[in-house]
């Protein structure tokens, strides 16, 4: 049974007299959590640790927040790490997430910077997410996972992750943080859509627009060429008649199924023990942190999970979410239509990412 170490979120005010009382805070308790739990005594003096998050879009307001990566960061140092903060582009090449200037920027506007997260800021795919690594691996659904070259060359991966409900994972755990966050386009596409995009010839008009767009060239005679296709989605996010279909986008078990697969992916390069894991179930929102907006807690602050197994962290997390009273039913139930997130926990664990089976420490 896997120990899941817990830091609470409440802060009680134990003398009512003295009302400067540091501890209580949740930067404090993290600090806390960090030491007693030994997550990350796995860190060898001299290893580039990334501490990989979500910096979230323009007008996010609950992602999570720097001092707790500043707090994250310390502690690597204080092992004799070197640790860097880090996140993935999106899918498409016009966005501002979508390359790396732009992520940076947006992390920045959002209050991550090297300054206050106590470690640089590099987004691990590349200047437009194609700087990866192939994973060879034999799943379900995908037999190829393309790693951020930034994840695949450090030494260890500190998964920092605001847990939060997901429009299409169902929830938006350390699972999702390591198979969409730390993959680069290609894989990202390949959770998302089964099929290669593809240009309709009756809708094409030839403007060309496609071509000067696409960053491998794969498009000639107004075709895609599949075996130089990077799958990015530039092609299609530059069409104003819709002439590159891009379908179906999966939801339910097969999205939750492939999203696990690319987790073992990353894992499997990085290897599984040189991973730590913080959920921090805190602003759970209703929504993934890659919308442009924050809506309102679904619930109150419960606090931080720590771990060295995936699945357990995450499996923790979504039973107090449902636990918890304070979580409108019709809310969740609504949201979750059509995901899976006990299945991307299931699976997971089939493939031997992790147990089930948890026992809470609070500390």
């Amino acid at each position: 049974m896997q120990p899941i170490f817990f830091a609470d979120a409440r802060a009680p005010v134990t003398d009512v007299a003295n009302w400067y009382q540091p501890e209580m805070s949740l930067v404090a308790k993290l600090e806390k959590l960090i030491d007693e739990s030994g997550v990350l005594d796995f860190i060898s003096s001299g290893d580039i640790v990334a501490v990989k998050t979500h910096f979230g879009d323009r007008g996010t307001t609950r992602i999570l927040r720097s001092v707790f990566l500043r707090k994250i960061s310390e502690a690597v140092k204080e092992r004799g790490g070197k640790p860097f903060v880090t996140e993935t582009t999106g899918l498409g090449l016009l966005k501002d997430r979508s390359t790396a200037v732009g992520r940076i920027e947006i992390a920045e506007e959002n209050g991550i910077t090297h300054q206050t997260a106590g470690a640089p800021v590099i987004v691990a795919d590349g200047l437009l997410g194609l700087d990866y690594v192939v994973a060879e691996i034999d799943g379900k659904h995908l037999k190829r996972v393309h790693v951020a070259k930034g994840i695949a060359e450090a030494d260890a991966v500190v998964v920092a992750t605001h847990f939060k409900l997901h429009m299409r994972a169902g929830i938006g755990g350390s699972i999702k943080n390591i198979g969409v966050g730390c993959v680069a386009k290609p894989t990202k596409y390949d959770i998302h859509v089964p099929n290669p995009p593809r240009i309709i010839a009756e809708k094409c008009t030839k403007c060309g627009k496609c071509v000067e767009v696409c960053p491998t060239d794969a498009i000639i005679d107004f075709q895609i060429d599949l075996e130089v296709c990077v799958k990015c989605t530039g092609c299609r996010e530059v069409c104003e008649y819709e002439a590159v279909e891009i379908q179906p986008w999966l939801l339910g078990e097969e999205i939750a199924e492939r999203v696990v697969e690319a987790t073992k992916g990353v894992m499997d390069v990085v290897g599984k023990e040189n991973f730590a894991f913080l959920n921090f179930m805190i602003d759970v929102t209703p929504h993934c942190d890659c919308h442009p907006f924050s809506d309102s807690p679904l619930m109150s602050d419960i606090g931080i999970f720590a771990s060295k197994d995936v699945v357990a962290v995450d499996k923790s997390c979504l039973d107090r979410l449902v636990e918890s009273p304070k979580a409108p039913d019709a809310l969740i139930d609504g949201f979750w239509q059509n995901t899976a997130p006990e299945r991307q926990l299931n699976y997971a664990a089939e493939l031997g990412l992790g147990t089930l089976n948890y026992r809470i420490i609070e500390i």
